[in-house]
């Protein structure tokens, strides 16, 4: 998958961690609620893998030690 480097102040990165964790919780838990809601579990592992870099990058620029793992 083709990745893009994308350079953001550590607030704003904070700030969209934020906001996308918050989708991610919507998606997994109250979305699956909605009637005619359809599952896409593709969407939510790429999500997932998404807020996964992004907090590991967060935690990296914040000086804490990262796995290297995303």
């Amino acid at each position: 998958m083709q990745q893009i480097p994308v350079k953001l102040t550590l607030d704003e990165l904070q700030a969209l961690l934020e906001m996308v964790e918050n989708q991610l919780f919507r998606m997994k838990f109250i979305d699956s609620k909605i009637p005619g809601h359809k599952e896409n579990p593709e969407k939510q592992r790429v999500a997932s893998s998404a807020v996964s870099t992004l907090q590991e990058a967060f935690k990296k620029a914040k000086g804490f030690k990262v796995s290297g793992a995303a």
